[in-house]
């Protein structure tokens, strides 16, 4: 009877956080009930998703050649990426109620327009169309969701997907994003059709692919103990083809993985997730704010010097 008792109140204690946001009103703090999944119940969850959802992103032929053209990310790969991250943490934790979430939008929109306007000449005029941008939208929510529902502790609830969902779409809005659909299963099946439709394989795509590979492992390993760390590295090198999809796979020129090696990676994640299952759940953040990173230690910056320098005129320093 007691150990039955012990049960059911860790049990209780671990399904607190979700009961607490059913309770929340998801239309309108849709926000913060996202970043309460992400930062409390799933964080190495999406830190790992989050990657794979910047591969999906840039794996169409046309979307990887334009990138590779602006050089940005791969001649001034580790800054881009801490900018690119900054700005993403910015909207996910504060939200579009917050006027620092709100101005990582706009910052968002100006990297990618002037991206554009700095390749563009009277010999060829670069474009990303809205259906490119409601591709990366929908990657932004597709790949997280999928993940968790496969390798997480717990799948997401009805009440989260919605959460993400509407996260999503008014980010899309403030993007000027149009024709966004109306609910998850219709931006997901959006996703999907345009991935069969853009993905092959592409030379910039594969090169894009040989600068960003590494950029899964550190959060990969992130939960390991410090010196578990550089094994986890090599191991995590050796598992990243069996993360990416069939389709990423395809337009990186990324090799099969074997079935045993697919498997393992498969089996190791969900040993894992069952031992998170059976942890106490995390009391505090999990993301630090502000967040220290390379290039600003004391985690302060200002959003609008984020990006490329021929969005923010501050010279880069890779």
């Amino acid at each position: 009877m007691i150990t039955g008792n012990r049960t059911k109140s860790r049990y209780e204690k671990k399904y607190a956080r979700l009961q607490e946001m059913r309770r929340m009103d998801v239309q309108e703090e849709y926000s913060r009930i996202w970043w309460m999944s992400v930062d409390y119940e799933f964080p190495w969850d999406f830190s790992v998703a989050g990657s794979l959802a910047f591969y999906n992103s840039v794996a169409p032929a046309h979307m990887a050649a334009l990138l590779v053209e602006t050089g940005e990310l791969t001649e001034n790969t580790h800054r881009r990426l801490e900018h690119f991250g900054l700005i993403s943490l910015e909207i996910a934790r504060r939200g579009f109620k917050d006027p620092r979430g709100r101005a990582a939008v706009r910052q968002l929109n100006r990297i990618h327009k002037n991206a554009v306007k700095s390749i563009s000449d009277e010999n060829r005029q670069w474009s990303i169309s809205n259906d490119d941008y409601l591709f990366v939208l929908g990657t932004s929510m597709v790949i997280p969701a999928r993940w968790v529902d496969r390798y997480a502790w717990r799948p997401l609830s009805r009440h989260e997907r919605t959460a993400l969902f509407l996260h999503i779409r008014k980010q899309g809005e403030l993007m000027g994003i149009k024709e966004i659909p109306d609910s998850y299963e219709e931006l997901a099946k959006f996703h999907d059709d345009y991935v069969e439709k853009h993905f092959q394989y592409s030379p910039d795509a594969a090169k894009l692919w040989q600068v960003l590979q590494g950029m899964i492992i550190d959060p990969m390993v992130g939960w390991l103990p410090e010196k578990a760390r550089p094994l986890g590295r090599r191991v995590a090198k050796v598992a990243v083809p069996a993360l990416l999809t069939p389709h990423m796979r395809k337009a990186f020129g990324v090799r099969e993985p074997s079935r045993l090696l697919s498997l393992t990676v498969d089996t190791a994640i969900k040993a894992r997730s069952a031992y998170v299952r059976r942890q106490p759940p995390r009391t505090g953040p999990s993301v630090p704010d502000p967040l220290p990173t390379p290039n600003f230690p004391t985690g302060e910056f200002d959003i609008e010097k984020l990006g490329p320098a021929h969005t923010t005129g501050v010279k880069d320093t890779d």
